[in-house]
């Protein structure tokens, strides 16, 4: 159902997915900010595909329903094939996971990895075995490829052995010194490509927690815990909550693997909630606790009638989520209808935008597209790129050092600057812009609607590009006119 509304569906590649595409035409073992997985998961599908929008975002309901086998699988080990069944139905029909199966993005080759390398951890404790050992280092070695989140997994199973002697004895092992050594065999690539980029992707990813933004944010904390209800749904979020509370009542009556599904579960949602407290955190950070989290809650839910009740509500709720989320995103009106329309805005009108400005550039003899918003630059490269009739597109940089994927790839180069149009994104970039030209002249700006929102772009002729020095001086004027701290 998920592959069907990619395929129906009228919306537009989002600016990240579009920067993802561009990544898997060049496939390395790193990128700007993010590991390679997503990228060569996309490469994989287009190869067999083609390039459309759907096709780029196919890996994303695949690699779900791949994790749902995993935590169903899980479940079964623990509490028999039952609760399995309800485990994979609640996870795969997660709130969360209706919009994720809809965006190729790092959450959705993370989670299934995540949940493999879980359900084999949980064999392994019981029987550890070498094939058991290398299967676990390459769960969680590719799902470091897909996101460092995927590295949160070492401490989890260190609490989870804290907590279980069973599993104690297995990490402890020579097996658990293989899984280590096969993890890091197949991780080890990344890290050289960082080492080769001075540790670009690993500095975006540190800069992302944004810890310098003072202490103490309760208000960032509460907004986080809310936003798990929707992650999870509001019945599980409620079910969760009581089963974490009933164990902390009741230690004793926990088995030595729902003792590793509380670490797994548990540790991640206060490490998550902490970085909100401290700083900010989005809801999907911590989307790696939910795996053993669904799994410790079906488990016990499945057996008494009331549970079950739970469990057919969580399921209904679930259903009724996904039906939406599914109609909106095959229908946009239906946003625009409802008043939500300006949440689809980043992911409509961007084939227009390529081909206003295409057609702007029919006949004037430009040698190059200026963008000042990476969205721009991707969404482009994108939509341009069965395109002979067009200019090279290039990304003006601000400072110096480049600041994301877009001006760190292809920056406004001073032998593509002889006649440049200029789309801005940012009109408070203008002066800036037109400073790093020997002539510059304003060509008006184009409203374009976008379902109940608009979204405009000014257009600017430059000419002979030499760029401003981004030195300490030129840094001070930007702070002064920008209002930005230094």
């Amino acid at each position: 159902m998920r592959v069907a509304a990619l395929l129906i569906s009228p919306l537009d590649l989002h600016f990240d997915e579009a920067q993802y595409w561009t990544w898997s035409r060049t496939l390395d073992w790193g990128y700007y900010s993010k590991p390679p997985l997503v990228a060569w998961a996309i490469r994989a599908t287009t190869a067999v595909f083609g390039d459309a929008e759907w096709a780029v975002r196919l890996a994303a309901p695949l690699a779900h329903a791949a994790g749902a086998w995993m935590v169903f699988l899980a479940a079964q080990r623990i509490y028999g094939a039952g609760p399995g069944a309800w485990a994979g139905l609640l996870w795969v029909t997660l709130p969360a996971l209706w919009l994720s199966s809809f965006v190729i993005a790092t959450d959705a080759l993370l989670l299934p990895l995540w949940a493999a390398a879980l359900y084999v951890l949980l064999r392994l404790t019981e029987r550890p075995s070498w094939s058991l050992a290398a299967l676990l280092g390459f769960a969680i070695g590719l799902g470091a490829l897909a996101k460092y989140a995927m590295l949160f997994f070492a401490p989890c199973a260190v609490l989870a052995a804290l907590l279980s002697p069973a599993l104690r004895r297995a990490l402890a092992s020579r097996y658990g010194a293989f899984a280590a050594l096969v993890a890091a065999s197949v991780f080890a690539p990344n890290l050289a490509w960082n080492a080769a980029h001075r540790f670009q992707t690993v500095a975006h990813t540190a800069a992302n927690a944004n810890l310098s933004a003072g202490i103490f944010h309760p208000e960032a904390l509460l907004e986080f815990v809310l936003a798990q209800a929707g992650v999870i749904g509001p019945v599980l979020f409620v079910c969760l909550a009581w089963r974490l509370v009933a164990a902390a009542r009741a230690p004793r009556t926990l088995s030595e693997q729902e003792r590793v599904l509380i670490a797994f579960a548990l540790l991640p949602l206060i490490a998550i909630a902490t970085q909100a407290l401290l700083s900010r955190a989005h809801a999907n950070w911590a989307a790696v606790a939910y795996p053993a989290a669904i799994v410790l809650v079906v488990g016990r839910l499945a057996r008494p009638a009331s549970g079950s009740r739970l469990l057919w509500a969580a399921a209904a709720t679930h259903v009724a989520v996904g039906a939406l989320v599914i109609a909106v995103l095959t229908t946009p009106s239906l946003a625009d209808r409802a008043g939500v329309g300006a949440a689809l805005k980043r992911m409509r009108g961007w084939q227009e935008v390529a081909a206003e400005i295409a057609d702007r550039t029919a006949g004037e003899h430009y040698t190059a597209v200026l963008v000042d918003h990476r969205a721009a630059y991707f969404e482009l490269a994108y939509y341009w790129r069965d395109r002979a009739d067009v200019p090279p597109v290039r990304a003006w940089r601000l400072h110096a050092a480049p600041e994301n994927p877009a001006d760190a790839a292809d920056p406004m180069r001073v032998e593509d600057g002889a006649r440049v149009l200029v789309a801005h994104m940012y009109p408070f970039y203008a002066p800036f812009i037109a400073a790093d030209f020997r002539r510059f002249t304003p060509l008006g700006a184009s409203p374009q609607a976008v379902g109940t929102t608009d979204r405009t772009l000014t257009y600017s002729l430059g000419e002979t590009f030499a760029p401003v020095v981004r030195d300490a001086a030129f840094e001070e004027h930007y702070r002064r006119l920008s209002g930005e701290s230094p």
